[in-house]
This record gives C-alpha cells, structure tokens and sequence, in this order.
C-alpha cells in the first residue's frame, strides 16, 4: 500500500512539473536547478496534495526566506544554511509558537525536529552550567556604587594582593601574546579560545562577559603582535608607508576597544535615592533653558514641563537664557511666570549664557535643560536624592532621548524598537563612567549643585564642548559625579543629515580640544580609572583618519600589487579573522539590547570625512573654532539626495567599485596563491561597498512634513461626543494633536470637523479635559484630532498631561529589542541595497540601470542568510518600518 502511494504521488509530481514547465518557461531553470536537492523529499511528500499543504505554515516558518511556490535557483543552498542554523541556534519559544498554530504536523519532520530539540538541549544545558558557576564565583547582586566607594578604603594588605595577582596576570599575558607559534599551533590555540567563547557566549552573567572580554584582548593582542614582528614589508617605500598606515590604524581602534571594554566591564545601573517626606527641607532649584535662535514653539514645552515640576513653588525658579535677546521669549516668560534673563555681551556662546545667570541667580542647585528638552514632572524628585544622601556629589546626569528620529534612523526608515546609537553612550556607557565615578555632564538633562560649580569657576568656556570640560573640572577637585539611567527628559533630534554632522564636527573639535589642553592622563585629582574614561572620550573622535584608512586598504595591492599586510593568505586569515570574530562576538554581548549589531561602522563612516580636518586642527591648533548651534524644529518637504553631503562617499565608492573591478580581472589567469590574496582583498572591499551604499541611503532625506513630531505614547483617554462617553486609547500625539485609537464599532460616532471633549486617564480617574476637532476617521478604528490650546494655561496642563507624564520615556525605552547579529548584518545589507536603488532614482537613467543591477545581487546575497523562524506575514522581526506606521507617525 504504501509502495503504491509513492508510485501515485511521484506520477502526479511529474505530471504537475510537465504542466508547469510548459505553460512557464522561465521557471524551467529554477526547477532544474533544485530538482537534485528537493526531488527525492517531492515524491514523497507531493507539495500539492492535501496533506502537505496542511504543512505549508510549518514549512513557511522553518524556511522565510523561501517561497516554496515559485522556487528561485539556489533555493537548496538556501534551505542547507537555514537547517544548519536551525539546529545550532533555533530557541524554544519558536518551536512552542508553530505547536499553537492549527495546521502544523510535526510527525513529518520527526528527523529533523529530534536533531534541532537535541542541539537546544545541549545550549539550555551549556548556559545552565554557566550561570550557575558565574552565581558560584561572583554574587550578582554585587552593587557597583558598592564596589567604587569601597576603592578607596581597601587595606593595604588586600592592595599588596590584588597588585600581586595584577603583576601575575601581565605576566601570563605577555607570555600568551608574545609566544611564538606556528600556523598549525596557532589554530589549535584559536580553536580552543574559541570553542570556550562560544560556551561563555551562552550565559548572560558578568563573570562570562570578563571572560569573553580576556579571550578577545588575548586573540586580538597576539593579532597586533604578529603585524609589528612579522607583517611590516620592507621591499619599497610605497609599501612602508602603506604597511605602517594600516598598523597604526589598527593600532589606534584596539586602543579604543581595550579603553571601551575597562570602561564598561562591570556597569551600574544607579536607581534615584529617596528625598526626605518632609518638603520643607527640599532645597531651592534654578532650572535654567538656555536659548538662541530657536523658534519660540521649539522652547514651549520646556518651559511648561519645567514650571510643571513636582517641587514646592517656593522653592523653584525657572529661568529663560535668551542670548538672542528678542521681545516675543520675554513677554512669553512673563504671561507663564518664568524668569526672563538677557546679557549685553554674548561672548563663550552657551557656557558664557549660564555663567552669566549664575551670577544673578542664587539657588542650591542648577538644572540645565537644552530648549528643546523636555523634562517629566517628577524630574527633580527623582534626581535631587543623591545630592541629599551624598554631599560630595557634584552632579548628577540623566539619559539624553529624543522624541524625535534622528537623520539615520528617518532616512533608513528604521522602526522605533531599534537601538538608536546615541543610546549607545548615554543609556550604557554612561554607567560604566558612573562605576569609575566618572560620569560626564552632557549640557542637558542634568542637576549641579552650585558650590561645587563655583569653585570650578563656572562651566568651562576653553573649549566648544564646555560640559565635559567641566566634568573634567569637577572630577580633578575631587568632587563626585552620578549617573541616573531612568530616562527623565526628551528632545528633537537634528532633522538632515547635514545638521547632524556639523554637530558631530562640534563634538569632535571640543574634545580634542579638552585632549591637548587639559589632557586627563596628567595633571593632579584624577584616579586612574578616572583618566581612562576620559581619555576614551576624547580619543574616540579620532576615528576619522584610522576610517578612511579601513576604506582604502584593499586598494593598493589590487591597483599596484603592493602589500599593505606582508603574510600569505593563510597566515593573514587564521590571525585576522579570529580577531574579527572574537572583537565583534564581544562588544555584542557587552552593548546586546544598545547598539544595533554592525552598524555602528556606518555611522563612523557618516562622520569620518567630515570630522578628521576639524580634529586634526583642534590638535594642532586647540585654540581654534568656534561654537556653533544645532538648528532644531524645521521641516522636509520633498525626499532628495544631498549632493553636497555625498561627495565623499560616493569618491569612496568609486574607488573601491573601481578596485572590485580589477580584482576580478586580475583573477583570470593568476597563480593559487594570487587568487587567494586577491579573494581576500575582493572580500574587504565588498564589505566597504555595503557600508559605502548604506551611507548613500542615508544620505537621502525623507519627506518630514510636520513641525512637531509625533510621539508614540500608550495611555488610556476617554472621549465625550454629545452626552455619549467613550473610552479610547492614546496612541501618539504632538504639540498640536493626537491619534487615538477607538472600538470600530464606535466609528459612526465621529465624523470630520466634529467637536468632542477628550479627558486624559479613566472614567474612575480623570486627569486634565481639552476641546478637540476630529481632523480625519479611518476604518480601522484611529481617529486624529486637534487639540485645541488656546489659552496659556491650557498649553501647559497638556505638556503636563503628555510630555510630562512620569513614565512616558520609559515605556519607549522599553519598546527597545536587542536584536541579534543575524539581524543587523540582514539589516546592513538591506541599506546597502536601499543607498544602491537611491543612486539609480537620482542618477541619470545612463548609469541607473547599474545601480539597480547592483541593488538585486545585494536582494540575492540577503536571501542566503539564515533567519530565526517567523511565519512570512509576520513583520516584527524586521528593523525596518512599515509603510502604514510612516504615515501616522509622519
């Protein structure tokens, strides 16, 4: 019976292919291609009969990246990749999520569903042995405010030992990375610290992560040590300098990886400290807004959110800092009772407009908000604590978010759930400077206590970037400094990306400027920890130069056959790319949930060219610049590509497209060992191509078409049309409406233009009531309004009721994924493929066709990586937004 069932099955199969064979020609080759692969799981498994299609869900979720329907070429080695993935890295929760669906039939796959449950096993039982060893040898409820505080009180008995066991681990350090090796023992060593990363790589523990940390300065050590003993090519002058260009680049980023991994080895996530039940002992507050030439709707909301805080009146006084000195922000400050301050002299730009209210000002404390930020009513309840609990503390710095995308996230279409890489700094970074009592103050989003600000003179005003100058300040006078990572305040980010490079550029001038002439490794009032911190924040806008170094590497061996690495290419892969891998494997299990894997070296590329001139002048020449203001608050109107800001990239990409080019010619008839090093070459100027495209899909503005931005904020509200009440749901709002989300039941009570009343919180709890007019219905159960807003006091009861709210920043930090390394390299290749159809819609329709040529082979190198299990309608695992979320947020 069952013989005769393979014979009926296999005669419909081949039926069926004839049919479609015939009636479809182009679809002959992706058949025959996968006909060796698939056919014999075909005629037992006929894809058309009723039983496998009850599998087609299963089948999908296995394998997304294949349309099972129309079969493409290669579509084997697509299911070869995802299987292997599969059964090394698929988790439990995509198994349980297809057992819920209805039409799924495991008793097929009885083989391959065994394989991948056996490989989980083995993870689950490879983490559980690491986190229980990690519990054993290190209590992970060590706190870190613990472990700084303690460092200067330890005995010198325990200093003497801790200094042996320092001295003992040099030692078996140099001895690791110096020890000479063959290529067969260097393989044997790397398979070995690999295969012990990997277990590491399982548990999630902060014993794991400094034993992934030593693994990875190990491997990538013994890699810098083997370029300055036995790379360096001493045939020609071209090749010295290109060889010792190189070195020092790759020098100058393990610089920066070994300062970035001590700088975040053991982070603190510091929680507010109680203020005293009694308010009468709260102390007094100056909040100052300082401001330019920033439209008056920009500076609104943070004024209202300031006047709005949680503090007894009497104790709290709000103050504009107009250093543009126009009538309209005065008579505005006095309509809502802030304190209104002008100067004549407008001389240090920011620092020198805080000093100067200072010396009129006579509050405790100093809260320094941007104009555009905007603080939640409880900011100084939540902030004030330590300076109570600890009066050593100087300042205390919370996150800085923006409500607003940034240039990158805009132009990549990239959803909110992704990592945004200014997070990366001050919502990470920031806690470990805060274990090393080292946290920077970031001119916005945080408290000074006065006399602590006073005996440094001031904010700094040597250098353009004046807020970390004057935690320098702070720090050398033994003054202590905290970190609060409950993000408390919001702001808009720089619209174009033209914007947000020259501010980039500021940041980069100021702390070199801070490098050379008030340089953390010397000096007195520093701990060493203290100076590491610094000195990576200072160092790391250097990245320009070691950037565009990366960018051209491969060129000069494939232009003039010099060698920038003088090895063979077997020599040149066992010792690169284990230092590759481990470095990245590393700072993704240090920044997971952060940093968006990978691409992070789009945005220094964004930046290299434009910040290296800058930087090299401020050390050459650290007196030089000027400070220059972020223009906030404008709109888009149409979508283009900027030229101007593009130039470089696209003369790097010229470049290396060109140098791709030569390589493949030069492949034709060259030595083995030639093709290898050119293979070698062709594959690092294809990575510099992805990153090169994605720069260019960055570089298109999109449309942005409102002036405020839209907020996406989760809060129930209730609406009154006539004497009906409804209960809705908030679902984003802006400085001028809201989009609520309603019953569709309840859609024909709301038609455009028709007034209605929403209260803010529940029928039981009702918060503050405003006039709207229903501006647009969609079926689907959204409404949006505007809100009307038309006294002063009204304005402020809806910053109050929207901005303000407590836990409106929070709940979007906590709609943030750490998404994994699969996800972002897909991601990375998604942009390149995006900048590569950018060029072909602005270029001239004579060079188009090449740059869409070239955004299919990117699809088709996509489709090869393998993928977590999602059914194919399912969208949330993608970074990327969709088109109907772009048009109610825009």
């Amino acid at each position: 019976m069952l013989l005769f069932d393979l014979i009926n099955g296999a005669k419909n199969r081949i039926s069926h292919v004839s049919n479609y064979l015939r009636s479809n020609t182009t679809g002959a080759v992706s058949y025959f291609v996968n006909l060796l692969a698939f056919g014999a799981a075909w005629l037992i498994f006929p894809i058309e009969s009723p039983v496998f299609q009850k599998l087609k869900r299963s089948r999908d979720f296995y394998f997304p990246q294949i349309n099972f329907h129309r079969l493409r070429p290669l579509d084997s080695v697509r299911a070869f990749i995802q299987l292997i993935f599969l059964m090394l890295f698929a988790s439990s929760k995509e198994e349980t999520a297809l057992r819920q669906s209805k039409n799924s039939h495991f008793s097929t796959f009885f083989l391959f569903r065994w394989t991948v449950m056996a490989a989980k096993k083995a993870n689950r039982f490879v983490r559980r042995v690491s986190e229980r060893l990690s519990k054993s040898l290190v209590s992970e409820k060590a706190d870190a405010p613990e472990l700084g505080e303690a460092a200067g009180k330890i005995s010198l008995v325990k200093k003497i030992f801790v200094g042996f066991l320092l001295l003992v681990g040099l030692f078996l350090y140099v001895l690791c990375v110096t020890q000479p090796f063959s290529l067969d023992e260097q393989i044997i060593f790397l398979l070995i610290l690999g295969t012990i990363a990997l277990t590491l790589f399982q548990a999630h523990t902060r014993l794991t992560l400094l034993m992934l940390i030593v693994i990875s300065v190990i491997v990538s050590s013994r890699y810098i040590w083997w370029r300055y003993t036995e790379t360096v090519n001493p045939n020609s002058y071209t090749s010295v300098i290109f060889t010792w260009l190189l070195i020092l680049a790759e020098t100058y980023a393990f610089i920066v990886m070994l300062l970035g991994y001590f700088q975040v080895c053991w982070v603190l996530d510091r929680k507010p400290a109680p203020m005293p039940k009694d308010p009468s002992q709260w102390p007094t507050v100056d909040i100052f807004i300082p401001t330019y030439n920033e439209p008056l709707d920009v500076v609104k909301p943070t004024v209202y959110a300031a006047l709005c805080q949680d503090w007894d009146k009497s104790k709290l006084n709000v103050h504009i800092l107009d250093d543009g000195s126009r009538k309209e922000f005065e008579d505005f400050a006095a309509e809502v009772g802030a304190h209104y301050i002008k100067r004549e002299k407008h001389n240090h730009a920011k620092a020198g407009n805080i000093n100067h209210a200072m010396s009129i000002t006579n509050g405790e404390f100093i809260a320094i908000f941007d104009c555009d930020h905007v603080p939640v009513r409880t900011f100084l309840q939540k902030t004030m604590g330590w300076f109570i609990k600890d009066p050593k503390v100087a300042l205390v710095q919370t996150p800085h978010h923006f409500y607003s995308q940034d240039p990158f996230e805009k132009n990549l279409h990239l959803k909110d759930d992704v990592p945004n890489e200014n997070s990366l700094f001050h919502d990470f970074i920031q806690k470990g400077n805060d274990t090393w009592n080292a946290t920077m103050f970031c001119g916005s989003c945080a408290i000074m206590r006065r006399k602590a600000l006073e005996e440094v003179g001031g904010i700094a005003v040597e250098t353009v970037t004046e807020d970390a100058h004057t935690s320098l300040k702070l720090n050398r006078r033994g003054w202590s400094s905290a970190f609060l990572s409950t993000p408390l305040s919001a702001g808009l980010s720089t619209e174009t990306l033209a914007a947000h490079i020259g501010q980039r550029i500021r940041w980069a001038r100021g702390m070199v400027q801070i490098f050379r002439l008030d340089n953390p490794l010397f000096g007195k009032g520093l701990s060493i920890p203290q100076r590491l911190c610094f000195l990576n924040a200072m160092i790391h806008f250097l990245h320009g130069l070691p950037r565009i170094i990366f960018l051209i590497a491969p060129l000069p061996f494939l232009f003039a056959n010099v060698y920038v690495i003088y090895a063979s290419a077997i020599a040149i892969f066992v010792y690169l790319v284990p230092h590759m891998v481990h470095s990245t494997m590393t700072t993704y299990a240090i920044h997971r949930g952060y940093r968006f894997p990978f691409v992070s070296a789009l945005y220094e590329t964004i930046l290299s060219w434009y910040i290296f001139v800058p930087t090299l002048v401020a050390l050459i020449s650290p007196h030089k610049g000027k400070f220059n203001v972020t223009a906030k608050g404008g709109v888009i109107d149409k979508a283009y590509l900027d030229w101007a800001v593009s130039k470089p990239y696209l003369l790097l990409l010229s470049l290396n497209m060109l140098g791709f080019l030569i390589g493949i010619y030069r492949m034709v008839g060259a030595s083995s060992y030639e093709v290898m090093m050119i293979l070698i070459n062709l594959g690092w100027i294809a990575y510099n191509l992805v990153i090169l495209f994605a720069a260019m899909a960055v570089c298109v503005e999109s449309v942005q078409k409102r002036k405020f931005p839209r907020i996406a904020f989760k809060t129930p509200v209730m609406l009154k049309v006539g004497e009906k009440n409804i209960s809705a749901r908030l679902a984003a709002f802006s400085q001028k409406d809201c989009v609520i989300t309603i019953n569709p039941q309840d859609i024909p009570f709301f038609e455009p233009n028709q007034e209605i009343t929403m209260t803010f919180g529940t029928k039981h709890h009702p918060g503050y009531s405003f006039h709207c007019v229903v501006d647009a219905v969609f079926d689907k159960g959204v409404l949006e309004v505007i809100v009307r807003q038309d006294t002063r006091v009204e304005e402020m009861h809806y910053v109050s009721a929207t901005f303000g709210t407590p836990d409106i920043w929070i709940q979007k930090q906590s709609e943030v994924k750490p998404y994994g390394m699969l996800s972002g390299a897909r991601a990375l290749l998604q942009m390149a493929k995006l900048g590569a159809i950018s060029f072909a819609n602005y270029s001239s329709n004579s060079v188009g066709w090449f740059f869409k040529s070239v955004s299919w082979c990117v699809r088709e190198v996509i489709s090869f990586i393998p993928r977590f299990p999602e059914f194919r309608q399912d969208s949330k695992n993608s970074p990327f937004e969709d088109p109907e979320h772009t048009q109610l947020m825009r």
